[in-house]
């Protein structure tokens, strides 16, 4: 009923935004609580509902789109933060072999599929074949990440293959034009195809060196310098000028931009910024990426669902089916077990963002008909939105069918062959417990080894890698990969297993440094003597906090329970160390030996309120 007036063109895109928010602002919550739901079908629903194909509230998708796809930029730019090149490297043997394998199986199967079963021609086959043979990087990873499941066997596996899914989306678009008849070498020639992959591949490569080499030389002191300003707006708008450079440089080179993104992240881990970055980034990160899913959610046209229905559900399945069955194949070719190569399979069965870029443009060549196109649009579209419900899936056949004997708790060594510099927890009990809980939700790698069952059952149920076996054995702890290990916390239960798991790790395994709880003062001399890193009295921390909460309730003045605290927890450091001196070992935290700092130290009066406030806010 209001006056009927013309928009102009920026009221129209605000009109957008603001519709695009309150359908996400409705649709997520709601999802959210539905059984097995997550934030990601909540978006691809308000996308089918205010999209073209629905209420038709956004019409031009083409827009939105070319902001949504920073979303998937940002989540590699995190991704990236949270890795390290020593932990990428440590995962070639699945990016490249695992990763490869998958998608030249996938394609040659589906293509094959295409042309023989469907009658398709030839370039619309192989376009076909490896446009399904993608899989959605953005939805995937945060499916994982909403599980908690990033760090598990198959999290890590699944990763891999997307990685290496985005290196061979540049070869497909490269190929794409090559193979449409409307292409002036004539078609399909070996030739071209050979000359365009290779000077793809020269492109490639500079643009990687120049990415990865000015970042290891620029980026540490740009952002130190940034930093000593003090300016967070400054701050924060460097960091998108590092992501959306990188992103662009790789665009250039003919890579995605996301892959430009990752590598910015991987690099700017190595620095002492990263968490902050992080913090920066993290509100463009997720509403980008919502964004993104909605616009998953506006190429889906439900009455091309209704019309054609037996058809889609046929290739649904068809794709969902097959994909998992091939890849669980690959993956057990590459020594992962048959529940985690499951879990991967139904985890890259579904297609990818990449297929509609891919379809799109072979529309544009000439290759295939745009009926056809929208049916593959909309069987991707519904496999995206069910990737959550698969994941789920893959949990229950996890539960239900993996045996819960010993033997199949045993670490095996092609399990824990990709990791590189990770922790090693020996008992999983409650200690080990929070400190698994707090490496899983850093990213950082670890496993947990325990001799009782029924823990490692419970970490398992949660998709920890947590193993049975002796820690105090060479072969168990050969088979966690010790040798690659930085660092073990060892939290078993009784003395006598914390020292000879100390005394087997400091043998065999030196590179190791080991982290251990004492019983009391003899306990932890002799772990000293058996090699132990750092000791750590387990009931000093303990006490202490119990002491301050029942002087707080005593009506103390807080800073003098921080004082008290602070004294006690001092003068019986100080006698440790002065029992220890003649020993030369360092028990009390091992700072000595792990920081190399002295063993006595005097702290300012700044200092020791820090250290008491601390312990008391714990």
């Amino acid at each position: 009923m209001l006056p009927h007036q013309e928009m102009n063109e920026e009221e129209a895109s605000l009109f957008d935004v603001l519709w695009l928010l309150l359908a996400s602002v409705i649709f997520v919550p709601i999802f959210q609580k539905i059984p097995g739901g997550s934030p990601v079908l909540g978006y691809l629903a308000a996308g089918i509902l205010i999209g073209p194909y629905g209420l038709s509230i956004i019409r031009h998708v083409h827009g939105t789109k070319a902001i949504a796809e920073f979303g998937v930029v940002f989540l590699l730019f995190n991704i990236g933060l949270e890795l390290s090149v020593e932990r990428l490297s440590s995962m070639k043997k699945y990016v490249f072999g695992l990763g490869s394998a998958q998608v030249l199986v996938t394609a040659v199967v589906v293509g094959l599929v295409a042309h023989f079963v469907s009658g398709l021609p030839g370039p619309a086959s192989i376009v076909i074949g490896n446009g399904l043979a993608l899989s959605s990087t953005a939805v995937v990873l945060q499916v994982l990440q909403e599980r908690g499941e990033s760090t598990s066997r198959h999290g890590r596996a699944t990763f891999s293959v997307l990685l290496f899914q985005d290196l061979a989306v540049v070869v497909l678009l490269i190929l794409i034009p090559l193979i449409s008849p409307n292409s002036s070498k004539g078609g399909v020639g070996f030739q071209a195809i050979a000359e365009a992959l290779g000077m793809a591949a020269v492109k490639a490569a500079v643009a990687i060196t120049a990415i990865i080499a000015g970042g290891r030389l620029l980026l540490r002191p740009i952002y130190k310098q940034i930093a000593e300003n003090q300016n967070a707006e400054i701050f924060s708008a460097n960091t998108l000028l590092v992501i959306l450079g990188t992103s662009l440089l790789t665009a250039r080179a003919g890579l995605s931009m996301a892959l430009g993104a990752f590598l910015a992240g991987l690099l700017l881990a190595e620095t002492e910024f990263s968490l902050q970055v992080e913090s920066d980034i993290a509100p463009y990160r997720g509403l980008l990426l919502g964004l993104f899913f909605m616009t998953v959610g506006m190429s889906i046209d439900p009455k091309l669902l209704v019309s054609n229905f037996p058809v889609i559900m046929g290739s649904l399945a068809l794709l969902i089916g097959g994909k998992t069955a091939l890849v669980t194949l690959v993956g057990r070719v590459f020594g992962v077990s048959i529940i985690s190569a499951i879990r991967v399979g139904l985890l890259l069965a579904p297609g990818g963002e990449f297929a509609f870029v891919a379809f799109g443009e072979a529309v544009n060549q000439g290759i295939m008909s745009p009926q056809l196109s929208s049916l593959l649009f909309l069987v991707v579209g519904i496999s995206m939105a069910i990737t959550p419900w698969l994941a789920a899936g893959g949990q229950l056949i996890a539960s239900r069918f993996e045996q819960h004997d010993v033997r199949s708790l045993l670490p095996v060594e092609s399990e824990t062959d990709d990791l590189q510099d990770h922790i090693i927890i020996c008992g999983f009990g409650r200690v080990g417990q929070i400190i698994a809980q707090l490496l899983s939700e850093r990213l950082i790698p670890f496993v947990a080894l325990d001799v009782r069952s029924d823990r490692v059952a419970a970490g398992r149920a949660l998709d920890l890698p947590v193993y049975f076996g002796d820690a105090g054995s060479r072969e168990v702890l050969h088979k966690v990969g010790a040798e690659r290990a930085c660092a073990a916390a060892i939290t078993l239960d009784t003395p006598g297993a914390n020292y000879r798991t100390v005394w087997a790790l400091s043998k065999y395994f030196p590179n190791v440094k080991t982290f251990v709880r004492a019983h009391d003062v003899d306990h932890g001399l002799n772990l000293e003597k058996a090699g132990a890193s750092a000791v750590v009295p387990e009931t000093l921390e303990p006490s202490l906090q119990l002491a301050a909460a029942v002087l707080a309730q005593a009506k103390l003045p807080m800073s003098e329970i921080a004082a008290t605290i602070n004294e006690f927890r001092s003068r019986h450091l100080s006698e440790l160390t002065e029992l220890c001196e003649t020993s030369g070992s360092s028990l009390g935290y091992g700072f000595s030996r792990v920081m190399t700092k002295p063993k006595t130290q005097s702290l300012d009066s700044s200092d020791e309120n820090q250290v008491s406030e601390g312990t008391l806010a714990i």
